[in-house]
């Protein structure tokens, strides 16, 4: 007998996923990370293919992709009898929770004049553009050639990633309280040089637009659509914030959006997490049966989220992410 063909997502939902360029090797990237790692449990390849046909991936595409996300040291597997088994391997653990850091905080965390500076010895190509990537994900900039800078002090996440490409032996770390120039002028042009912030302004501004909408229909989403929501809401949030180094305000550009947009990313979560993760716990499964509930730290995203009055909480979340 076929499959019972699944009913049509609401339009809200059905807008994301067409104006929303999507490659399922990242999108599975999102799923894990957002949901499946929350739950802390590996899951059943088949129970995926059905999760993710919620965005009209099919079987094939989705096994091409998890076999593509094993083969870069992504995904782990383990075969029992003829099914399998997948969950994330230890590094992709160690970036994932990274990005959790930076993608669910609710506010930049305030700058005490700070500065990281890394100065990069000699190494591969294929390593130094490796490491360029990764340190770019932990929100450095690199204002000149082999040169890494970061508005904080803090050095130990960045002294475990040099030492997993092997190169910490090869790295001079310098922490600074602060420059030594008068005013921020030299400091916010050596920034503007370090990242790009227009292009960082312009993804802000897009996901507002975007996701502006999503505030006021998310009351009337069934649990599927709000899954669905919630995932392209990372998706798109994650794929901007993730190249933000999270500057302090002073040196921010007038009229920065990163805030705003935050703050209609956690509005919105906090009003569907509760639907979303219901669906995947009844989709996904896992060695000992259905998903589990999400562990701790996941009520801790956006400064805090409440499962029971998740569903309840569209009302307050309406209103004042618009500004």
């Amino acid at each position: 007998m076929p499959e019972a063909t699944a009913a049509p997502l609401p339009d809200i939902a059905g807008r994301l996923i067409e104006r929303i360029a999507i490659r399922a090797p990242s999108l599975i990237v999102t799923v894990w990370g957002d949901t499946i790692a929350a739950h802390g449990e590996a899951v059943w390849l088949g129970s995926l293919i059905r999760l993710m046909g919620d965005f009209g991936l099919n079987e094939r595409v989705v096994r091409t992709s998890v076999f593509r996300l094993q083969k870069d040291n992504w995904l782990a597997r383990e075969q029992i009898g003829r099914r399998s088994l997948y969950d994330l391997t230890p590094s992709a653990r160690r970036i994932s929770a990274a990005g959790d850091s930076r993608i669910y905080r609710p506010a930049p965390p305030e700058w005490r004049g700070e500065w990281l500076v890394l100065i990069l010895g000699p190494s591969t190509a294929e390593v130094r553009e490796k490491l360029r990537r990764e340190l770019l994900l932990q929100g450095f900039g690199s204002p000149s050639p082999g040169v890494f800078v970061r508005p904080d002090g803090d050095f130990a996440s960045a002294r475990d990633l040099l030492e997993e490409f092997g190169v910490a032996e090869d790295v001079v770390a310098f922490h600074s309280d602060g420059a030594l120039t008068d005013g921020l002028g030299p400091v916010r042009r050596m920034v503007a040089h370090a990242w790009d912030h227009a292009a960082l302004e312009q993804g802000y501004r897009e996901f507002i637009q975007l996701f502006r909408p999503v505030l006021a229909e998310a009351a009337g989403l069934d649990d599927r659509a709000r899954f669905v929501v919630r995932t392209l809401l990372i998706h798109e949030f994650r794929r901007v914030t993730l190249r933000d180094p999270m500057l302090p305000a002073e040196l921010l550009p007038a009229d920065w959006p990163g805030q705003r947009a935050r703050d209609l990313c956690a509005a919105i979560y906090r009003a569907i997490h509760a639907g979303a993760a219901r669906h995947a716990m009844a989709v996904l499964e896992t060695r000992a049966g259905r998903l589990p509930k999400p562990r701790a730290a996941y009520y801790d995203r956006f400064g805090g989220i409440d499962w029971e009055n998740g569903d309840r909480q569209q009302a307050a979340a309406r209103g004042g992410t618009d500004r």
